[in-house]
């Protein structure tokens, strides 16, 4: 399971126009774009990313693998009224980044939890070591995929506050839903 995570921020626009259009775009998205292998949407709104201030907003894009990445990318920019929706956002948008991440364990939806903790390995540190480290706070753990995206390699979602070693490069985040429509089914 993978997800695309886009960040972005209120460029011209007020706050309600932009969540109002952000969730209009998501909500005909996953009522309307038939993509096979995709499994819809949430978005939440977050207290900090490290390149920007103020608030930004993570849209997680849900997927069973990275080739439903050009099927997503080509509804976006080649059919008409999906286009014309997302365009409305895109607009009124700026300082949007990508990356792509792959659950490693836990709950598919834990990116919609209240916390997360961006974190780094430290260098030097085998892998096998590193996940033993983690394995008392990361119930919910996901990992960047080919080094693509701005935040740092793995992110631990919790619905209650955590205590991570410094050690870990931990980037702090409040973060509170808005939309989620994420259609996961499980194999009997």
């Amino acid at each position: 399971m993978l997800a695309y995570v886009f960040w972005h921020q209120i460029g011209t626009s007020n706050e309600e126009e932009y969540e109002r259009n952000l969730v209009a775009f998501h909500d005909y998205f996953n009522k309307n774009a038939k993509i096979e292998g995709y499994l819809g949407s949430l978005v939440v709104r977050v207290n900090y990313v490290p390149w920007a201030e103020g608030d930004a907003y993570e849209d997680w894009y849900f997927m069973q693998s990275s080739k439903t990445l050009d099927l997503i990318n080509k509804a976006v920019l080649e059919i008409g009224d999906i286009k014309e929706i997302h365009d409305r956002i895109a607009r009124i948008a700026k300082n949007g980044k990508g990356g792509l991440y792959g659950i490693v364990k836990g709950d598919i939806l834990s990116p919609s939890y209240t916390y997360a903790y961006w974190i780094s390995k430290p260098s030097g540190m085998k892998y096998e070591n590193f996940y033993k480290e983690i394995e008392p706070f990361s119930q919910n753990l996901w990992r960047r995929q080919l080094a693509m995206g701005p935040l740092s390699e793995f992110c631990v979602f919790s619905k209650t506050p955590l205590n991570i070693s410094q050690k870990f490069s931990p980037i702090y985040q409040q973060r509170r839903l808005l939309y989620s429509n994420v259609q996961i089914t499980t194999p009997p």
